[in-house]
C-alpha cells in the first residue's frame, strides 16, 4: 500500500515533527512614537561607540533595535541625521544637568581653608566626568567620534562652553573674595577641561574603567597645591 501522492505524482514520505527543525524569528520590540524614537538612540549609540560612525550601517542600528529599515527612515532620513539627533540628545542631557548645579558659595563670615579648596574642586571634576562621560559609550561618542566628525562637532562644543563657563565663574567668585589669587580663569578652566577629556580619552583607549574618585582628587590636590610641598625640606649642607 502506497502512501499519498504528491502533485508530481511521487511518494510523499510522513515526516516526523519532532525531526523539524525551524530558524527563531526574532522578537521586535513594539513601541509607539517617542519611544520608539529614544529605543532606536539608545541602539545608535551602542553601535557607533562600538564599531565608529564610518564603520557602522544602518542594518546594524536596525538589526540591533529589532525594527526594519523602513522603521527607522520614518524617524531619521540617513546615517547622518541619526548622529545629529544622538549627538544632539547627549549635550541637552549632559546641559540640563550641568545647569543644575549650584554655584560655589563663599560665606564671608567663614575662613576658606586649603581643604575647603580642595574638597570643592573635587567635588567639581566628580560632576563633570560623572555627567558628560557617565558610560564608555557615551564618552566614546563625544570624545572619538563626534569630535571627528564635522557636522556635529559644533554641537559637541556647546558641552565644553557650559562646562568652561561654571569653573570659570567659580573662580571669578574665589578671586573676588580673596581666597584664590589672581590668574587668568578662563585659561585655567579650558587646562582643567581639556585635562580631564584627555583622561578620560586614555581609559578608553586603554579599555580600562574610569576611576573618578581617584582622578577628581588628584586633580584637586594639584589645583590646590601644585607640585612644591607646603613646607619644603631645606637640604642640609653638604648634600
Amino acid at each position: 500500500m502506497t502512501g499519498p501522492r504528491g502533485r508530481d505524482g511521487n511518494d510523499q514520505k510522513s515526516v516526523d515533527p519532532s525531526r523539524v527543525t525551524t530558524t527563531p524569528k526574532p522578537c521586535r520590540t513594539y513601541l509607539r512614537g517617542e519611544d520608539r524614537r529614544e529605543h532606536i538612540l539608545d541602539c545608535a549609540l551602542e553601535i557607533f561607540a562600538t564599531k565608529g560612525f564610518h564603520e557602522a550601517s544602518i542594518a546594524d542600528v536596525c538589526a540591533r533595535a529589532r525594527i526594519a529599515r523602513g522603521t527607522l527612515y520614518q524617524y531619521f532620513g540617513d546615517k547622518r541625521d541619526l548622529l545629529s539627533a544622538l549627538v544632539d540628545r547627549i549635550v541637552s542631557r549632559i546641559i540640563d544637568a550641568i545647569q543644575q548645579w549650584r554655584p560655589v558659595e563663599l560665606p564671608r563670615d567663614v575662613r576658606w581653608t586649603h581643604e575647603d579648596n580642595v574638597a570643592y574642586i573635587e567635588t567639581r571634576c566628580s560632576q563633570i566626568m560623572t555627567v558628560a562621560f557617565a558610560d564608555a559609550d557615551t564618552a566614546s561618542v563625544i570624545l572619538r567620534i563626534a569630535r571627528g566628525t564635522g557636522f556635529v562637532r559644533e554641537s559637541i562644543a556647546k558641552i565644553d562652553q557650559h562646562v568652561i563657563a561654571l569653573i570659570e565663574a567659580d573662580m571669578r567668585a574665589g578671586m573676588k573674595r580673596g581666597v584664590l589669587r589672581s590668574f587668568d580663569p578662563h585659561m585655567v578652566a579650558e587646562f582643567i577641561v581639556g585635562g580631564i577629556e584627555k583622561i578620560v580619552l586614555t581609559a578608553l583607549d586603554a579599555e580600562r574603567p574610569l576611576d573618578v574618585p581617584r582622578i577628581a582628587r588628584e586633580i584637586a590636590e594639584l589645583l590646590s597645591s601644585g607640585f612644591i610641598p607646603a613646607e619644603p625640606q631645606r637640604a642640609a649642607a653638604g648634600e
